[in-house]
């Protein structure tokens, strides 16, 4: 048994050291015809799960024919650039990706939702919405258990609450834009994308509901804008608001997010009986109601 020990660590040892990278970049949403402030993490394992910063990495960026964009990571590994969107309106793929000078090459594709900023747009609590059994639970484990630290409450399940929610959520969006908001690891999204397929909820970007503050510089010769990243967190309701200043609307069915909308300047459209310590309030009690009545 003591001569297996030292055999199973070098085995370890073998499979943790092959420098593979990980890159984060989360859904991107940007005004008409004007920029996105895209924002990516390179990481490389180099022992054993342990994934540090990859340090001034060149990352580039690009959406459809539009041109490209490039950006080096900080200490910290991350990376922004502002991309050019296209002038239509629509749902369009941003690719993200890096080369290194050893020829190992990593890239993402993520959704860019290009949104017209006179529109309305509709905030949605992702992780309270219902769900059928099955799929979502598995892919949402991580964030329900959680519900002990009382940082969410538990969706209500079955085909009826969704139904319901479904033809809420259909008619607001009708007539609005429609984000998600989550606590669930942005490494999650894309299997939360093909769950709100699966469920019938209209599509629309996945967002944290933090994420660390940027401002812009401009440097060099031609004064291009630079993004430079900073250490603390904010809200994306603030940042979003001001790009989309029609986004007035934040439906949840806990006080926890209630809060946070109510907090950015929107008003609370609060499901079920959830005490929300704000006054702008619009309460439904139930997910029938919403889609019975409307708003």
């Amino acid at each position: 048994m003591r001569r297996g020990l030292p055999l199973l660590m070098a085995a370890f040892l073998a499979q943790g050291c092959g420098g593979y990278y990980i890159l984060t970049v989360p859904d991107q949403v940007a005004p008409a015809g004007g920029e996105a402030v895209a924002v990516a993490r390179l990481q490389r394992s180099e022992f054993l799960f342990i994934a540090g910063p990859a340090r001034e990495a060149a990352i580039r960026f690009q959406v459809a024919d539009c041109p490209e964009r490039g950006a080096y990571t900080d200490k910290i590994g991350y990376a922004g650039a502002t991309v050019p969107a296209p002038a239509q309106p629509g749902r369009y793929e941003m690719t993200v990706s890096h080369l290194d000078f050893e020829g190992e090459e990593i890239s993402a594709t993520v959704p860019l939702y290009v949104w017209d900023p006179g529109k309305p747009v509709a905030a949605v609590d992702l992780d309270c919405l219902p769900r059928t059994s099955g799929g979502f639970w598995a892919a949402t484990q991580a964030a329900w258990s959680r519900m002990s630290l009382g940082m969410i409450s538990s969706p209500p399940s079955g085909r009826e609450a969704v139904a319901a929610a479904r033809r809420a959520l259909g008619r607001i969006a009708g007539g609005s834009n429609v984000l998600y908001l989550t606590r669930q690891n942005v490494a999650d999204h894309a299997g939360l994308h093909d769950w709100l397929t699966t469920e019938g909820y209209p599509q629309g970007p996945i967002l944290l509901w933090q994420r660390r503050r940027w401002h812009i510089v401009r440097k060099g010769r031609f004064s291009l804008p630079q993004v430079v990243i900073e250490s603390r967190l904010v809200s994306q309701l603030d940042e979003l608001r001001k790009t989309f200043a029609r986004m007035s609307l934040g439906i949840s069915t806990t006080a926890l997010a209630c809060r946070s909308f109510a907090e950015a300047g929107l008003r609370c459209v609060v499901i079920g009986d959830a005490k929300v310590p704000a006054t702008n309030v619009l309460r439904f009690a139930s997910w029938q109601a919403l889609a019975e009545k409307g708003l």
